[in-house]
C-alpha cells in the first residue's frame, strides 16, 4: 500500500471556515479507500495558489522528493496548482515515478489521463489569471464605491480615511474663479498662476500653484465629479465644484492652443472655407474691426466675404436641423422603448446561458459522485466529464459575448436627438472650439464663389435638414457621408425652408434609419 499525503487548499481563511475543507477531505479519504492508498497526513493550506506563496504545499513537494511518502492526493487539479510553474514541477514528479492523484478521476500516469490533466490545468490557469485580475480590480473598491482614497486635489480637504472629501468653501471659490478666467481665454497658464495668486490660490503645501499645477487642476476631472486612475475613469460621490460644460470648454481650449502653437489668430473659419473657383483655403484676416476670409490667388473672382455673412448662412442651415417639441418627445419615446426592448431580451438570454452552466455544474458534480461510488467506469467517467467540460466552457463563452444592452449605439443616438432639440442655441452658445467642432460634424465643403456661399451636410444631418423628401424615397447604408447635394446661399439671403413636422410613422421610420447608421456616428461622442 502506498503511501500519501492528504493535500487540501483553500483560497481563503473563511473558506476554510466553511464546508469546503470538509468536503474535499471525505471525497480524498473515500478516493484513499478505493484506490487502496494509505493517507499518513493531512496538508490543509488557507493560501491563494496564484500568488506562489504556499509554505506547507512547498514543504509537502520537499518531503516527497525525499521519500517521505509516495505521492499526494488532491481534490481537483486546481487544489494543486493555480500556474505554469506549478504543473511544470507536478509533472516532473509524475516522471520521476511519483504517485499523484485527484479525486476527480484524471489518473496522471498514462498518457490520456496526462492530456486531460493538461486541459483542466490550462483552465485553471486561465481562472486564476482572471482571479487576479479581479484582486487588483478590488484594490480599486473604494473607487468603485465613489470615495478618492488618495490626497484630496486643491479646493478639497481631506476627511478621514475612507471618507469622501469636503469641499473648502474659500479654495473652491478661487478654483471657480480659476477655470472662469482660463474660459476668457485673457490668460494662459502662466499668466494664470501669477493672478490666482495674488487672489489666495495655494497648493497643499501652502505656496503658489506653477503653471504645471495650474494644467493639472485645469485637467483634473475631480471637479466635476470624475476621478481618473491609470486611464480608468470612476464616477465620484463627492460635491463638484466646476460645472462640466465649463470643464469641457477648458478641455476644448487646453486641446486647441496645444494643436495651433505658434499661431497668432485663431479665427472660427481658419481651414473651413475654400474658394469654389480655384479650391485654395481662404485665409482670414481682421481689417475694421471685422473678419474677413480672402482668396490669396491673382485674379479670382472670389475676393472675400465676412465672417459674419458665413456666421449668417450657418445659423440658417441649424434651423433646418431644428426638431419640433413633439417631434423630439416622440423620437424620445421610440428611443426609450428600443432601448428597453433590448436590454430585455439581452438579459433573457444571459439569464438562459446561466441556467444551463448551472445544470451542468451540477452535472458535472454528480458525475464524481457516480463515479466516487463505482457507478460508472472510468473511461464512462473521463468521456462525459470531458463532453460536459467542452459545454461549458462553450457556454460561458456565449454568455460573456452578450452585451449587457447596446449602450454604444443608443448613447451615440441620444447624443444626436440631444443636438437637435436646439441646435442654434448650443451653437451660440459654445467656445470658439466648440462651433468649430460643430461645424466639422454637421457640413463639409464650405465653399465661396464670389458671394454666393455653399455647404454640404454630412449624414444623418443632411437627412434630418431634408427629413420629408429622404422618408419619401428608398435609401441606402452603403450611400456616401455628404448626402442630397449642396445648400447654397446667394448674396444677403440667409432664408431657409423648415422642413415639414413629420407624423409618428415617419419618425419611427428615421429613427430605425438612425440605429442603422449609428456605427458610422462616433463622432457625435463629442457632444
Amino acid at each position: 500500500m502506498k503511501k500519501v499525503y492528504g493535500y487540501i487548499r483553500v483560497s481563503t481563511k473563511r473558506q476554510g471556515e466553511g464546508v469546503s475543507l470538509e468536503v474535499q477531505e471525505d471525497d480524498i479519504k473515500r478516493y484513499a479507500k478505493r484506490k487502496n492508498l494509505k493517507i499518513i497526513a493531512w496538508v490543509k493550506e488557507k493560501k491563494s495558489a496564484s500568488k506562489g506563496i504556499r509554505p506547507k504545499f512547498s514543504k509537502m513537494i520537499q518531503d516527497i522528493y525525499q521519500e517521505k511518502a509516495d505521492g499526494f492526493i488532491a481534490h481537483k487539479i486546481d487544489r494543486m496548482m493555480r500556474n505554469r510553474g506549478d504543473w511544470a514541477m507536478i509533472n516532473d514528479l509524475i516522471d520521476s515515478g511519483r504517485v499523484i492523484h485527484s479525486v476527480n478521476g484524471t489518473e496522471l500516469d498514462n498518457a490520456n489521463g496526462r492530456f486531460m490533466g493538461d486541459i483542466e490545468a490550462a483552465v485553471a490557469t486561465r481562472y486564476s489569471s482572471n482571479l487576479s485580475e479581479e484582486a487588483k480590480k478590488g484594490l480599486y473598491g473604494r473607487l468603485k464605491q465613489g470615495i478618492y482614497p488618495w490626497g484630496a486635489p486643491v479646493g478639497y480637504d481631506n476627511t478621514g480615511k475612507g471618507n469622501l472629501k469636503k469641499v473648502n468653501p474659500i479654495q473652491s471659490e478661487l478654483i471657480k474663479q480659476l477655470f472662469d478666467l482660463y474660459v476668457s481665454e485673457n490668460y494662459n497658464v502662466r499668466t494664470l498662476s501669477v493672478e490666482m495668486e495674488k487672489r489666495g490660490l495655494r497648493n497643499k503645501n501652502g505656496n503658489r500653484v506653477c503653471k504645471n499645477g495650474i494644467t493639472t487642476i485645469l485637467k483634473n476631472p475631480f471637479y466635476i465629479g470624475l476621478m481618473k486612475v491609470k486611464g480608468k475613469t470612476y464616477k465620484g460621490n463627492h460635491k463638484t465644484i466646476i460645472d462640466p460644460r465649463i470643464f469641457k470648454q477648458v478641455k476644448m481650449i487646453l486641446e486647441g492652443r496645444k494643436s495651433s502653437k505658434g499661431l497668432k489668430h485663431h479665427y472660427l473659419f481658419r481651414k473651413l472655407v475654400r474658394c469654389e473657383n480655384c479650391r485654395y483655403i481662404m485665409s482670414g484676416e481682421k481689417q475694421k474691426g471685422h473678419v474677413y476670409y480672402r482668396c490669396q490667388t491673382k485674379g479670382c473672382p472670389t475676393k472675400s466675404i465676412r465672417e459674419d455673412l458665413i456666421q449668417g448662412y450657418v445659423k440658417n442651415i441649424l434651423k433646418t436641423l431644428s426638431l419640433s417639441n413633439k417631434e423630439s418627445m416622440i423620437l424620445n419615446k421610440i428611443h426609450d422603448q428600443k432601448k428597453a426592448e433590448t436590454d430585455s431580451v439581452n438579459l433573457q438570454i444571459k439569464n438562459n446561458y446561466s441556467l444551463q452552466i448551472h445544470k451542468l455544474e451540477k452535472k458535472e458534480q454528480k458525475l464524481l459522485d457516480i463515479y466516487l461510488e463505482d457507478g460508472i467506469s472510468k473511461n464512462q467517467y473521463e468521456k462525459q466529464r470531458l463532453d460536459t467540460l467542452i459545454k461549458l466552457q462553450e457556454l460561458k463563452a456565449l454568455s460573456d459575448d452578450i452585451p449587457e444592452s447596446k449602450n454604444e449605439v443608443f448613447e451615440k443616438i441620444n447624443k444626436f436627438l440631444e443636438l437637435c432639440k436646439s441646435p442654434i442655441n448650443t451653437y451660440l452658445s459654445g467656445i470658439q472650439e466648440e462651433k468649430r467642432e460643430m461645424l466639422e460634424i454637421i457640413t463639409s465643403n464650405l465653399t465661396i464663389d464670389r458671394r454666393k456661399v455653399s455647404f454640404s451636410m454630412v449624414s444623418p444631418f443632411g437627412e434630418l435638414a431634408n427629413r420629408d423628401v429622404f422618408l419619401s424615397c428608398p435609401h441606402s447604408r452603403d450611400t456616401g457621408r455628404t448626402l442630397y447635394g449642396k445648400i447654397v446661399y446667394l448674396n444677403n439671403n440667409t432664408s431657409s425652408v423648415i422642413p415639414k413636422a413629420l407624423n409618428d410613422q415617419q419618425l419611427e421610420k428615421f429613427y430605425q434609419f438612425l440605429m442603422n447608421y449609428a456605427t458610422t456616428l462616433s463622432k457625435i461622442n463629442k457632444f
